[in-house]
């Protein structure tokens, strides 16, 4: 197990004087005077790490947790996934109504507020950047919301008016979309950047499906909005890399971009990037190759974006295997040293470990031959995938007859019969097909933009993990116009009622969207069910006449009359001859996973040595245990953070219950029901000598709550 670095310290009075003397001298970009207090970044610090060194609130009395605040929107909004940032005596949240806020941190009391006045479809943020001033400057918040970047005074709340035009920056600046493709290819961010120097680095979310754009890595200054420098994910002529795409692959196909988050080393220079799966996800035939840079861990140089090294998770992705989760910086034994590391957990339940310098893995990875044959013309698998030998999976592999679904013996026979009645594939890397495929992990994962926590006193890693079998099959286009003369309730029924629920009050896997959806300007509302918002996916693959009827279904217009109002169009806006069946879990007939629980874990991973300390459910299904299945697990996304009070803090769950956790064992210690479902990740900070946890909590129409945060203390 490691130490802290700075435990050699202790007691060395002169030393400590020393550095009080030379603090003065420390770089301004390296100064806090309570950066263990605070929340500084997505992830407590750039090292994403999700470890505060707080431990007022312990093992021992964290079972005295009581709530110390709750602020609450004012009216109902969208879910919530956002980090809030602590710093400097100020909360930063992002709100179900769409504004940015800054909170009184030990009373909730609303400091100012924010709206962004960007009109393009944002997806769901997670967090902010903070900068802190220099010279003469004030402290900046970088935050994208839609299409625009912008830079907001963290005292006031008002636009810094000399960043870009007027303190905004196009987010399509660097990007390779024609100003006339911008309504159709949707830019926005996910996930917040890091700030090295005068240097705000940032990925994208860029469309899943074609048309889409290159998900380029940008650099712009933190002080004029100006584009420092550009990676491109999907390299151009001469470029590394450019070789693993057919000819012009930037002007034809898109993704590779970074929408879970990075991580930086300040010492080194060096920013860790996850990009995603290249665009469309589930079919190839048009990008033959291994496709850098997407689906890869890249080691960027932070000053100019040069790639240091590289490595490459999937290859040919035809799985949307997306690296959604932020790269953890470690320092772990090998072998009897101390190394910089780099750790990576992905949606196949995999953690690939590397020497952050070099890109060495510190455990083998092994090329593992991989079903090629495709039934889909022109599609051209690639043969191997990477595999780390250590550590072991934390997801199940595959959807074998051991995970079968034993309930009830009918329910084990449903699903055996469904396999040999639809010739299903069940492999973890067979090709898609117009069959289908049952596959575990899912595309939610295994891991996903929860990322994972590390304690670096312990060398132990936390993360969540999802093990549910998903049903992915590829839709010919053109045969989807079959259904143009459907009603919009039915189509929705179709296509969006297995996570919104039939009746659009929602399910275990999609928000209730009775209410909200009415809200929308109809084109808004049209661009949003086409572009989507993770993890809700792309339908601009739908003939236009289907997207207006289910519009016209959810805004409650009389669908007969609204036909002779709109232009004649039954063509999909994508340009794939495929689309795919939508994220979709395979249930038995009574709507449970058939898969034998649980349904999702919590894991406690040694780095040291590869091995899996223990695991343990995360969450229950209310029915199933009404049935006498408990521990079930039920869906979860988000994540939790670790501390050195020993525990793991985690909401995350779609059974809207926050829980604490002991790192020893993966014992409960501590849960509380809330008024909606914590999917994010947490914060905790501290003030005087009191510790706080805060957590972002949905709104939940069906209790009255419109979504806001929480905070609790200890009694």
């Amino acid at each position: 197990m490691l130490k802290n670095n700075y435990q050699s310290l202790t007691g060395l009075i002169g030393v400590a004087v020393l550095l009080a003397l030379l603090i003065a001298f420390v770089p301004e970009k390296h100064q806090s005077s309570s950066i263990d207090d605070e929340w500084i970044h997505y992830g407590h610090d750039a090292s994403n790490n999700k470890f505060s060194p707080l431990s007022i609130i312990n093992t021992k009395n964290v079972s005295q947790l009581k709530e110390v605040w709750n602020y609450q929107d004012s009216k109902e909004g969208s879910s919530i996934l956002f980090n809030p940032l602590i710093v400097k005596g100020s909360m930063f949240a992002f709100m179900p109504s769409d504004k940015l806020v800054a909170l009184n941190p030990e009373t909730g009391k609303l400091i100012w507020e924010f709206i962004p006045d960007s009109t393009d479809v944002s997806t769901w943020t997670r967090g902010v950047t903070f900068h802190p001033g220099k010279n003469g400057r004030p402290d900046a918040l970088l935050f994208v919301f839609g299409s625009t970047l912008y830079s907001i005074d963290a005292s006031t709340g008002k636009l810094i008016k000399d960043f870009g035009e007027q303190g905004k920056v196009d987010f399509y600046t660097g990007l390779s979309v024609e100003p006339s493709m911008k309504k159709r290819v949707h830019v926005t961010a996910n996930a917040p950047g890091v700030i090295y120097g005068d240097y705000f680095i940032v990925g994208c979310k860029v469309p899943d499906e074609l048309p889409s754009t290159s998900g380029d890595i940008r650099a712009f200054n933190v002080n004029t909005g100006r584009l420092e420098w550009v990676f491109h994910t999907i390299p151009r002529e001469g470029e590394f890399g450019y070789t693993t795409w057919p000819k012009n692959a930037r002007q034809k196909n898109g993704g590779a971009n970074c929408w879970g988050g990075m991580a930086l080393d300040e010492k080194l220079g060096i920013v860790y990037v996850p990009t995603a799966s290249p665009s469309f996800d589930f079919y190839g035939a048009d990008r033959e190759g291994e496709n850098l840079f997407a689906n890869c861990l890249l080691a960027l140089d932070a000053k100019t974006g040069k790639r240091i090294w590289h490595f490459q998770t999937t290859h040919h992705d035809l799985w949307d295997r997306d690296n959604g989760s932020p790269p953890n910086l470690v320092q772990v034994k090998h072998n009897g040293k101390l190394i910089d590391g780099v750790a990576l957990v992905t949606k196949m339940g995999y953690v690939f470990m590397f020497d952050r310098k070099t890109g060495k893995p510190l455990f083998p990875i092994n090329e593992v031959a991989v079903p090629t044959r495709s039934e889909m013309p022109g599609e051209k698998p690639w043969p191997t995938q990477p595999i780390p030998s250590k550590p072991a999976p934390f997801s199940r592999q595959g959807f074998k007859p051991e995970y079968f679904s034993t309930i009830t013996p009918e329910v084990t026979q449903f699903i055996k019969d469904q396999i040999a009645e639809n010739k299903y594939n069940t492999g973890i890397y067979e090709p898609p097909s117009l069959d289908g495929s049952l596959i575990v992990p899912a595309a939610h994962g295994g891991a996903n933009w929860g990322g994972a926590s590390f304690n670096p006193n312990t060398g132990v890693m936390f993360v969540n993990a999802i093990d549910m079998p998903w049903f992915l099959q590829l839709k010919d286009i053109k045969s989807l116009k079959k259904d143009n003369d459907e009603s919009g309730e039915n189509l929705f029924k179709m296509y969006c009622s297995s996570c919104h629920g039939a009746d659009q009050k929602g399910t275990n896997f999609g928000p209730d969207i009775s209410v909200k959806v009415k809200s929308y300007v109809r084109e808004n509302l049209e661009n949003f069910i086409k572009k989507g918002a993770e993890p809700m996916p792309s339908f601009q693959h739908l003939p236009q006449q289907q997207i207006d009827a289910i519009t016209a279904y959810l805004k409650g217009i009389d669908e007969v009359a609204d036909k002779g109002k709109l232009p004649d169009a039954d063509e999909s806006a994508t340009k794939e001859p495929y689309g795919f069946s939508g994220y979709e879990f395979f249930k038995d007939p009574n709507g449970v996973p058939a898969i034998k629980p649980p349904f999702s874990t919590l894991n406690a991973i040694d780095l040291n040595s590869g091995e899996i300390l223990w695991q343990v459910p995360l969450g229950f299904d209310k029915k199933l245990e009404a049935q006498g299945i408990k521990n079930s697990g039920i869906f979860n996304r988000g994540g939790g953070i670790a501390t050195a009070g020993g525990l793991i803090i985690i909401g995350a769950t779609v059974d809207q219950m926050f829980r604490v956790f002991d790192q020893k064992n993966g014992k409960i210690l501590w849960e509380k029901e809330l008024p909606g479902s914590a999917t994010a990740v947490p914060s905790t900070y501290s003030i005087g000598k009191k510790q706080y946890i805060t957590v972002a909590v949905s709104p939940n129409p069906g209790k009255g709550y419109y979504g806001g945060y929480i905070t609790f203390g200890l009694k």
